[in-house]
């Protein structure tokens, strides 16, 4: 019998999962998959595939929400940590005592957790890089939706993997800096909207470019959510520090507007001429699903059509069709940042 259960938690498209178990131990040869029950709340979990190497017993599961790490606070509208209580029961045993092991993506321990502060605005940040400051390398801003609100917590880097793909491509790819700051947590739901967030956030990027030695010709803002509202809100105000953008599921944001329609109902703002002039010489790929109900698709169909007319043509959009993001629509970003051509579009973008 094993006396050790091992879970392998992995940051994927649907967030930060249990996706395998490895039983350490005497696990005898006589194991096999039908001999074992994995279950969580009394559900039963379902086994992909079991491979036996010695006394190890590798288990891949099936997706499934009973082993998500992340439970969501809808009355917070924030994800929080939380342990899924997985059970093994194994056939003909009565009594089956192990040891738990919750094991961390290895990727996490690729990052630095800091804190940055300005005057009343306080962010931590997540850091990966790859290369040496002795070269100016590019920069990667990953601004993270309202679920991933919180103070040095990771989660961030948990919500979703979009920050793990852009990892994976420039440990292969690029010499660079990947930077995901987090917004705190406050009661009203408004993230990378509150001033004194911004204002640091801003502080701290412009901190990295002297600190970290980066090529002020390929500063890249990525966001989704409340993050892609942030990014064309940013390349709007700053368009001389960006040198290209991928808004996900947003809107051009600015606090002088009001919103059209009602949160949780596909609310959004519509562009300004104004706005949009600011960003005709910014590249930009926008990703929004055609039936997201959390910010309608306008949002991002207005400001791109808006932008082009005012005479910037490396404007690139991309609306996925009804029923083509599930199980929510609002998560674009999944095959967004599964597209094999993004990040090599990205990191091609430079300021003349």
């Amino acid at each position: 019998m094993p006396s050790k259960i091992i879970y392998n938690c992995e940051v994927i498209n649907a967030g930060y999962y249990v996706t395998s178990a490895d039983l350490l131990g005497e696990t005898g040869e006589q194991l096999t998959e039908s001999h074992l029950r994995f279950e969580v709340n009394g559900h039963k979990i379902g086994i992909k595939s079991l491979l036996k190497v010695g006394r190890k017993i590798h288990i891949e599961f099936e997706e499934t929400r009973a082993l998500s790490l992340l439970n969501f606070d809808v009355k917070k509208f924030v994800n929080e940590f939380y342990y899924p209580q997985v059970n093994l029961k194994v056939c003909n045993q009565n009594t089956v005592q192990y040891e738990v092991i919750f094991k961390d993506d290895d990727y996490l321990a690729d990052f630095d957790t800091n804190i940055f502060q300005r005057d009343t605005g306080r962010i931590s940040y997540y850091q990966y890089q790859t290369g040496s400051k002795d070269e100016a390398r590019p920069l990667v801003v990953f601004l993270h939706g309202s679920g991933e609100r919180g103070f040095k917590n990771q989660m961030p880097l948990l919500g979703n993997d979009v920050p793990k793909t852009i990892h994976d491509y420039i440990s292969k790819h690029e010499n660079s800096v990947l930077l995901v700051p987090q917004a705190t947590w406050a009661p009203e739901l408004n993230g990378w909207f509150r001033p004194e967030i911004r204002k640091t956030l801003l502080s701290l990027i412009k901190s990295k470019i002297q600190s970290d030695n980066i090529d002020s010709k390929r500063i890249y803002l990525v966001g989704l959510s409340n993050g892609g509202a942030a990014t064309w809100h940013f390349a709007e105000h700053h368009s001389d520090l960006f040198s290209a953008i991928v808004p996900c599921c947003g809107y051009i944001y600015n606090e002088d507007k009001s919103f059209v329609g009602a949160a949780g109902e596909g609310r959004y703002m519509h562009p300004r001429m104004a706005e949009a002039k600011a960003l005709k010489e910014t590249p930009i790929w926008a990703f929004h699903s055609h039936d997201d109900h959390t910010v309608n698709v306008q949002g991002t169909l207005e400001a791109t059509e808006m932008v082009k007319k005012c005479g910037n043509q490396n404007v690139n959009v991309t609306i996925y069709d009804d029923g083509k993001v599930t199980p929510n629509p609002h998560g674009c970003w999944e095959p967004a940042f599964d597209t094999p051509t993004l990040l090599p579009w990205l990191f091609s973008q430079r300021k003349s």
